[in-house]
């Protein structure tokens, strides 16, 4: 029986794995990613573990970098540079965040929550965060607002989602009432001239 379940390890790839220690870092936070764990929660020994990774230490630089490669709230930005354009991208902005398809706000709060007690976790936090507000900025911009404007409201419509997780309020509603509210925070959080942008957009809030 042993030697048929340590034939098995082998048989979890490293994605499998990076998955189970993402899961138990969302539940139990980073003590829980220790190798007895995911390996118990895969029904597997210990062993295969080492087939894919040299040593716990190793799994948890891999899920922190798979957190910076897939977790991004914002979608590609490149070749932005109208304003209605910029509309456009707000708008997949908003349905990536409330239909969580490519992305996962229970596991960016885990990295966030890892990051208050974990310095080199949190360094990696504050790079990311500061990566995707720049990012923001050039919607801003396109939209035709200057860089002092262009930097404020990034910073706050960043802000503010990340607030809106932390605080719960994405639980509180069903996907459909956040869509149905979306219009009404762009308008605040981005300004008139993402209004008036939008009007000359082809994108539906559906």
């Amino acid at each position: 029986m042993l030697g048929r379940r340590m034939a098995n390890t082998t048989k979890i790839t490293p994605e499998e794995w990076l998955e189970t220690a993402k899961q138990a870092l969302i539940q139990d936070g980073v003590a829980g990613v220790k190798v007895d764990r995911l390996a118990k929660t895969l029904g597997v020994t210990r062993g295969g573990f080492y087939h894919h990774f040299k040593n716990q230490q190793d799994i948890i630089d891999r899920l922190v970098q798979h957190w910076v490669d897939t977790n991004d709230m914002l979608p590609p930005l490149e070749g932005v540079s109208t304003a209605t354009e910029a509309a456009d991208k707000l708008h997949e902005l908003v349905q990536r965040v409330v239909l969580e398809e490519d992305f996962s706000s229970s596991f960016d709060l885990a990295i966030r929550e890892w990051a208050r007690i974990d310095e080199q976790i949190k360094k990696t936090v504050d790079r990311v965060d500061a990566g995707r507000i720049r990012r923001l900025k050039k919607l801003f911009l396109a939209l035709g607002c200057d860089e002092e404007e262009a930097a404020f409201r990034a910073r706050v419509f960043y802000f503010h989602q990340i607030g809106y997780y932390a605080m719960g309020y994405h639980t509180r509603q069903t996907r459909s009432k956040r869509l149905t509210a979306a219009p009404i925070y762009l308008h605040i959080l981005c300004g008139q001239r993402y209004s008036e942008a939008v009007e000359k957009s082809n994108r539906k809030w559906a």
